[in-house]
């Protein structure tokens, strides 16, 4: 077993993540320093701390994933940070083969795993509404390390001096695309984005938080605004028209009317672009 296993710190931004994260948590050996940052002040998943032996840093209100995060990154005593969506769980040699990656690659600035669903079928991630489409990548899955233009914040694997090299996760997103954004800073300022296909993360999807009309209307409240912001942020031409159209043509989905969950999401979204763009978070 190499030394070196103790130097990786897990960041688990948790929101109501409780009955996801015990998967996860054993999947993980326990040589590995893990940190839960909850941002839903859940009791349960204070329990779960203590259960698995995790440091659970609690925020008093939500501040977001790009936010707790960086929370996170700070707390961590290893010098690769691993952040993993809570409703995830590992294949034994995931982190092995991340290890061995940043060697192999000492050029690359980040990595993502193989993703999978649980019926095992991959999750690759070959586009971004932030990336111009001649930077899309093929539809076919890669079944070798290839060298990417995003990564699925999923699962990131990346060393801890270069993400704060980059300044971390932008908080000025609360939610959605602030993994494409900290991706593309990275391939830009410091060097390849890799796929790396012997290291396997299963992501169940959806399990993150509560499944509810509340928790729907967040995630589709933040991501309007959050889509409209970095799309700026990066420069994405006709802004504002294109995401208004997406948002209006949801709003006439048949889905509105079959879907409590979809039409709390889709009213949301709707709010959330007409507010990010008429009262604009500042973008830098």
């Amino acid at each position: 077993m190499e030394n070196n296993r103790a130097s990786v710190s897990f960041i688990i931004v948790c929101y109501q993540s409780a009955i996801a994260l015990k998967t996860l948590l054993l999947s993980i050996p326990k040589e590995y320093e893990v940190i839960l940052v909850d941002n839903s002040q859940d009791k349960k998943t204070e329990e779960i701390a203590n259960i698995y032996d995790c440091i659970l840093i609690t925020n008093k209100k939500n501040i977001g994933f790009g936010a707790a995060s960086n929370i996170g990154a700070r707390a961590a005593n290893g010098d690769f940070l691993f952040f993993i969506n809570p409703d995830s769980s590992l294949n034994p040699e995931s982190v092995e083969e991340l290890l061995k990656a940043a060697k192999s690659y000492p050029n690359a600035s980040g990595f993502n795993p193989k993703i999978c669903d649980q019926s095992g079928k991959q999750n690759f991630k070959r586009r971004s509404v932030l990336l111009s489409k001649s930077e899309w990548m093929s539809k076919k899955n890669p079944i070798a390390d290839k060298e990417v233009s995003i990564l699925s914040g999923a699962a990131i694997f990346i060393k801890k001096d270069l993400f704060f090299r980059v300044s971390g996760f932008d908080e000025k997103i609360f939610l959605y695309h602030e993994d494409d954004d900290l991706a593309i800073r990275l391939r830009k300022e410091v060097g390849p984005l890799m796929y790396i296909n012997n290291s396997v993360v299963t992501h169940v999807g959806g399990g993150s938080s509560s499944r509810n009309t509340t928790i729907a209307s967040l995630k589709g409240y933040h991501m309007g605004k959050s889509r409209v912001y970095a799309q700026a942020k990066h420069k994405i031409k006709g802004v504002n028209l294109r995401n208004i159209f997406l948002a209006s043509l949801q709003l006439i989905s048949p889905e509105m009317i079959f879907s409590a969950r979809k039409r709390a999401k889709y009213i949301a979204f709707f709010k959330g672009v007409i507010e990010q763009i008429f009262f604009k978070t500042k973008v830098d």
